[in-house]
């Protein structure tokens, strides 16, 4: 059982668990004729999103509309359906936080420019259709035509809630990072490489990864068979010399220490998608 701080409409609640935690309840009529001290059980929710520990809820939900918090609980929903995977509850409150803000925007047209923008489509395509989609549900249900460059920003909130204890900032960091790789990539080879295809999907997932880990100073724990090391350098020398190059920027760079495990995993990931685009 929660207990309720306050009933948003008849389908949401902010409530307060046993652990004196806020958090926010959807579920069809939970919030009907209930009021402040009103208990609620929490296992009828159909969904429930906690914040992280630095946001204060209540706080949050001042500026934010029921009708914003309803339709970005939709769009989390279609995007974890479209991606195949959970995401961090804490989404809610910095994608409604950000919808609020832009619907305020939009009527006082005043669009602002994203400097990443034009990448996103191309280094994060499946969360970019999330974006997309988005759009169209906010279209549907508030009637406000946001700016398609709106779905580069909802795209990175989705890119971010896969990572846990991450930023927005840091998944733009993460990104820049991963732009570098793949100009290199392009370079060595000399080719461009199809941002479409669902390896080249599983190459930037495994990039965010792989960066996240560095960025946390997260060793990689794989203890890898040496002759399988060497199988993979000498079968696939030119994707294996691309990794060397890309491991001397990160660490000239970023000095991250990349250990010859990450180098052969990377390399088979580059093989992969090189071998796709020729």
């Amino acid at each position: 059982m929660v207990k309720v701080i306050k009933s948003l409409n008849n389908n949401i609640v902010l409530a307060e668990t046993e652990k004196n935690k806020e958090v926010i309840i959807f579920g069809t009529g939970i919030g009907f004729k209930k009021k402040k001290g009103d208990l609620v059980n929490a296992s009828l929710a159909k969904k429930t999103f906690y914040p992280e520990k630095s946001i204060q809820a209540s706080q949050l939900l001042e500026q934010i509309s029921a009708e914003v918090l309803t339709v970005t609980e939709e769009i989390i929903v279609f995007g974890e359906e479209l991606l195949k995977r959970k995401l961090n509850q804490s989404i809610l409150f910095s994608l409604s936080d950000h919808l609020q803000f832009a619907i305020n925007r939009d009527q006082n047209k005043n669009y602002e420019d994203n400097p990443l923008q034009w990448e996103i489509p191309t280094l994060y395509n499946e969360e970019y259709k999330v974006g997309k989609g988005a759009l169209k549900i906010i279209e549907n249900r508030l009637g406000h035509i946001l700016p398609k460059i709106e779905a580069s920003f909802i795209a990175l909130h989705f890119v971010n809630a896969q990572i846990d204890g991450h930023s927005l900032g840091d998944t733009m960091e993460i990104m820049k990072v991963i732009k570098k790789i793949i100009k290199i990539i392009q370079r060595l080879f000399d080719i461009n490489l199809d941002k479409t295809t669902i390896n080249y999907s599983r190459f930037i997932t495994h990039l965010r990864y792989f960066i996240a880990r560095h960025k946390m100073n997260k060793s990689y724990a794989m203890d890898m068979d040496k002759s399988f090391r060497e199988i993979i350098q000498e079968k696939y020398k030119k994707s294996y010399n691309c990794c060397l190059v890309i491991k001397e920027m990160l660490e000239n760079e970023y000095n991250w220490g990349i250990s010859n495990d990450e180098i052969i995993y990377l390399t088979i990931h580059i093989e992969r998608i090189v071998r796709e685009n020729k």
